[in-house]
């Protein structure tokens, strides 16, 4: 097995961003830059037994091709917003399909629901940086391509980027990557991700929260992970309030919350419609409680399991603020809490692994009546379905959003019964 140059004929997109061609001998190469459709050139190589293709160039496109951005991570951005929406919904199909095998039913899956923006849509990106400015690394290389802005985020954001630029942030002593949240009033928080000791960063800090910034916060680098070693305040304020639907919650610049904030609220919207009402609502992954809250109106007592104990607590301080007396929040490893009986629905919204084979087990064995499952990972979304379904459980709905335009990510909304 040697690396080549083909001519490939491009068949159909599958999960990852890359889409599925076949070298002359049939053998299945996964393709990067290719849309369905088209004859490309590429570059092929195996790597852990899978033959792998960079497009070279493209010797027949499709209509729905466009010029690439220059960010190196957007890896759908070379196609029409409309061909992005098609693809996504036939990945999602195909996941589904592969997961059920071949005596499942025929996956039914509605068009994905477009984000509010195509464009400017993130409230928190993470830039890496280089001497020359702030960029992002491209796919499998320590490379950074500089860019002045970034396309994908809101306008605070890129104001925060290019005030970060202008104080030099990017060149603070081993500073490895900047973390940017901003909210809809322009707010923004600046963690700076670096080798360096905390006080030699301070009088940084100070210039950016001087500059405008709300917050900023040191993080030592570590290659497990950009907070594996926790966070310093090094000036200004920690956190800022970030509206989803119709709740402002409590955000800062180290913990997960929705990048896309307006796309969270149309998902948080219909998954409290879907969810209805009743006296118990459970919630696994809670976070800091964003869709709980939105439960909390429809139900008599909401729990929001969680295990991070800085998550519960802006949860537990939201929920005061707000007057949500309903919602409790219970520190537990969302895989192994044990299920209530008496819950009327339980909500899952796990990180992209999915859940384990045990927390799906423990979900059958406890016949939890009702199943919300938000997912990013259509992969792992359709294991756990199909595997739900031999458990007794039947799919009633699925709703893809579009969280992350331009790339191959999706957002998906289902709900499952106990038959």
């Amino acid at each position: 097995m040697q690396a080549g140059t083909l001519e490939l004929e491009v068949e159909r997109m599958v999960h990852g961003g890359a889409a599925l061609a076949r070298k002359p001998g049939g053998e299945i190469v996964l393709v990067t830059g290719a849309i369905p459709g088209e004859r490309v050139l590429a570059r092929v190589e195996p790597k852990r037994g899978v033959w792998l293709g960079r497009t070279l160039g493209v010797l027949r496109s499709v209509p729905e091709r466009v010029p690439a951005p220059a960010h190196p991570g957007l890896d759908y951005g070379f196609m029409t917003y409309e061909k992005q929406l098609q693809l996504k919904r036939e990945v999602v199909i195909d996941s589904l399909r592969r997961a059920r095998g071949a005596t499942g039913a025929e996956p039914e899956v509605p068009p994905v629901r477009p984000a509010p923006r195509e464009w400017a849509y993130r409230d928190v990106i993470q830039p890496a940086t280089s001497h020359a400015g702030l960029g992002y690394r491209r796919p499998n290389s320590g490379d950074v391509v500089v860019l002045g802005e970034d396309p994908t985020a809101s306008d605070a954001v890129n104001a925060a980027w290019r005030l970060a630029v202008e104080l030099r942030a990017h060149m603070a002593a081993g500073a490895h990557e900047l973390v940017i949240r901003a909210n809809d009033t322009g707010e923004a928080l600046l963690a700076i991700v670096s080798s360096a000791p905390a006080r030699k960063l301070l009088p940084l800090a100070h210039a950016l929260v001087n500059a405008g910034i709300a917050g900023v916060v040191g993080a030592q680098h570590d290659p497990r992970g950009r907070f594996r070693r926790g966070v310093e305040r090094l000036a200004g304020r920690r956190t800022i309030m970030q509206r989803f639907g119709t709740l402002d919650l409590t955000v800062n610049a180290s913990s997960f919350a929705q990048p896309n904030s307006g796309a969270a609220s149309a998902l948080y919207g219909t998954l409290a419609q879907w969810a209805g009402g009743g006296d118990h609502a459970w919630e696994l992954f809670a976070g800091g409680g964003a869709i709980a809250f939105h439960l909390a109106p429809r139900f008599t007592t909401v729990t929001a399991v969680e295990m991070d104990r800085g998550a519960i607590a802006r949860g537990e301080a939201d929920a005061e603020r707000l007057g949500l007396a309903n919602v409790s929040f219970l520190r537990a490893d969302a895989r192994t809490a044990p299920l209530p009986a008496d819950a009327d629905v339980v909500v899952v919204d796990p990180p992209r692994a999915g859940l384990a084979a045990a927390l799906r087990a423990d979900i059958a064995a406890a016949r939890v009546p009702r199943l919300l499952y938000v997912s990013c990972d259509a992969a792992t979304w359709a294991r756990d379905v199909a595997d739900l379904e031999q458990k007794g459980y039947a799919l009633a709905r699925a709703l893809p959003h579009d969280f992350y335009p331009h790339t191959h990510h999706i957002e998906l909304l289902s709900e499952l019964v106990l038959t």
